[in-house]
C-alpha cells in the first residue's frame, strides 16, 4: 500500500495552530477545514503568523507539539481537496 503525503499551504496550518480549537478535540475533516477558513477570515494570514510567532517565543515547548498536530490535521483534512 502506498501512502501519499500532500504539501499543505503553511498558512492553513498556522490558522489551525492559532485557532481556539483544542488539539485534544476529536475533529472530523470538515470541522478542521471550517476552523481553518473561519480563523483565516477572522484574522488574516499575517495575524495568524504573528500569533504563532508569539506562542513560539513564549512557549516553545507547547508550540512545537501544537504545530505538529496542526500540520497533521491539515494534511489529513485538506488531502481530499488537493487530490481532486
Amino acid at each position: 500500500m502506498t501512502t501519499t503525503t500532500y504539501q499543505v499551504d503553511p498558512v492553513l496550518c498556522m490558522a489551525l495552530f492559532v485557532s481556539d480549537v483544542s488539539q485534544f478535540s476529536n475533529l472530523d475533516d470538515a470541522a478542521i477545514r471550517e476552523t481553518v477558513h473561519r480563523t483565516l477570515d477572522r484574522l488574516g494570514p499575517d495575524e495568524c503568523y504573528a500569533r504563532a510567532a508569539e506562542v513560539f517565543g513564549d512557549r516553545p515547548d507547547v508550540a512545537i507539539e501544537r504545530i505538529h498536530w496542526a500540520r497533521e490535521m491539515c494534511a489529513r483534512a485538506m488531502a481530499p481537496a488537493m487530490a481532486g
